[in-house]
C-alpha cells in the first residue's frame, strides 16, 4: 500500500478519507480485499477512531461494504450495480447537459477546454490512470457548469462509484484509451455551442456507448 503514507493533522478523518479513497481509485486497494481497521491504522499513523470513521464515509461513497462478522472490503461491482450506476448516472448526466447548456460561463467552457487539452498530453505519453482522473473532473466540470447545486449535491453521491467502475473498464477494455480523448473534445464544442437537445444526444450517446462497452468484457 505505497500510497497509503502517514496522515497529516489536516482532520485525521478526512485525511484517512482521502488516503483510502486514493488507494482503491488507483487500483492499489483492489475489488475484494479486506480492509482492516488495526492495518489501516499502523500505515496511517492514526488511532482506530479516523480509520473507522473513514471507513463509514467511504461506505456511504459506495467505494467499501461492511459485513457483520466478515469485516470491510473493497466493493467488487456486480453486473447489476453497473446496470444500476449507469441509469442513474445518465438520467441525471442528461439533465445537467441540458442545464449546463443555458447556463455555463466563458469560465466553465475554459476549464472544461483545459481539461480536455489535459487530456490530450496524458494521452501522448500513456498515462492512463491520469486519463481516468480526468474523465471524471471533465464530468465534474459539467455538473458545475450547469450551476445547479441540488443536481450537483445528487452526483456528488455516485461520483466515487463512477470513477471505481472507469478503473474496471479502463482495466478490462483496450478501447479507453483511445477513446476517451476526442469524445470528451466533442462534447466540450458541443455545450459551447448553446444547443441543449444536441448536448443531451451527445452525452447519452457517450454515456450508453461506455456502459455497454464495459458491460460486454465485465466477464
Amino acid at each position: 500500500m505505497r500510497s497509503l503514507t502517514p496522515a497529516t493533522r489536516r482532520g485525521l478523518a478526512d485525511e484517512a478519507t482521502d488516503r483510502i479513497r486514493d488507494a482503491i481509485l488507483s487500483g492499489e486497494l483492489s475489488p475484494g480485499e479486506k480492509v482492516g481497521e488495526a492495518e489501516l491504522s499502523r500505515v496511517l499513523t492514526v488511532s482506530r477512531g479516523p480509520v473507522r470513521e473513514a471507513l463509514v464515509r467511504l461506505e456511504q461513497e459506495g467505494l467499501v461494504v461492511s459485513e457483520w462478522h466478515k469485516g470491510t472490503t473493497v466493493v467488487d461491482f456486480t453486473k447489476s450495480d453497473i446496470r444500476q450506476l449507469a441509469t442513474l448516472r445518465l438520467a441525471l448526466e442528461q439533465m445537467a447537459a441540458s442545464e449546463a447548456s443555458r447556463e455555463a460561463t466563458r469560465e466553465d467552457f475554459r476549464r472544461l477546454q483545459d481539461i480536455v487539452a489535459q487530456m490530450q498530453a496524458a494521452r501522448l505519453v500513456g498515462n492512463d490512470d491520469a486519463l481516468v482522473r480526468l474523465d471524471v473532473e471533465f464530468h465534474d466540470a459539467i455538473y458545475q457548469a450547469a450551476h445547479h447545486p441540488r443536481l450537483y449535491a445528487a452526483w456528488s453521491t455516485i461520483r466515487s462509484q463512477v470513477a471505481l467502475a472507469l478503473l474496471r473498464r479502463r482495466a478490462l477494455s483496450d478501447d479507453y484509451a483511445g477513446i476517451v480523448v476526442g469524445e470528451h473534445s466533442e462534447l466540450a464544442k458541443v455545450l459551447a455551442s448553446n444547443d441543449p437537445a444536441r448536448m443531451v444526444e451527445l452525452i447519452t450517446s457517450h454515456l450508453e456507448s461506455a456502459y455497454t462497452r464495459l458491460l460486454a468484457n465485465f466477464d
